[in-house]
């Protein structure tokens, strides 16, 4: 069961989620106010019918719909951001953003950026102490081990969908391969923080 410290500190993960994204409409606002001919809706369009998004999207759905607490924190905060939230956000957004004359989204992804860090930092003090738990340690890791093989290929293969989107922009800043190359060295870094090895079924 959840204490209140646990509670307070998902909580405070869920409302950066919520306040990113409302950054994100505001934003989306203003540019259809001032920019003749912004398409402001073109984003749910996307989300809902571009097939490259289709990984990506079946992955939050799946996410939303884990009843289990510490799974859903787990499969948030150590697979699915590294993998796919943060690949897009460090390794699309911020490297193509302003060689492209865009310099307003990388402030408001940045913030992102910054909120992940501070989420990311509790979830591993928090599944640390369970895995390291002298008493129920083992059986932690065996639960959290099932966690991996059954997340972490969702979010392989809605990362790896998401590579068409690399070859879009005018400038080529950064290949695909690059970006998941380091989307994967940050996954792999944490699960070795947190004293944790990828099943050997699982492939990145």
């Amino acid at each position: 069961a959840m204490t209140n410290m646990i509670n307070n500190a998902i909580c405070v993960n869920g409302m950066d989620k919520l306040r990113f994204a409302q950054d994100l409409a505001l934003y989306n606002l203003a540019l259809s106010e001032q920019i003749p001919g912004f398409n402001g809706t073109v984003h749910k369009q996307t989300w809902l019918n571009d097939p490259v998004w289709f990984g990506v999207r079946e992955n939050v759905e799946r996410l939303t719909a884990t009843p289990d607490w510490a799974e859903q924190t787990f499969a948030t905060n150590v697979i699915f951001e590294p993998l796919c939230g943060e690949l897009f956000r460090s390794q699309f957004v911020m490297q193509f953003a302003a060689p492209h004359g865009d310099f307003v989204t990388p402030v408001l992804f940045g913030i992102a950026e910054y909120d992940y860090e501070h989420n990311l930092a509790y979830t591993t003090d928090l599944f640390k102490l369970l895995i390291d738990d002298t008493e129920y340690g083992e059986e932690n890791k065996r639960v959290i081990g099932e966690w991996l093989s059954h997340w972490v290929p969702y979010s392989v293969a809605a990362a790896r969908q998401l590579q068409p989107v690399w070859s879009q922009p005018k400038l080529k800043v950064l290949r695909f391969e690059d970006a998941y190359e380091r989307a994967k060295h940050r996954f792999e870094s944490i699960l070795s923080k947190l004293g944790l090895e990828l099943p050997k079924e699982v492939q990145l």
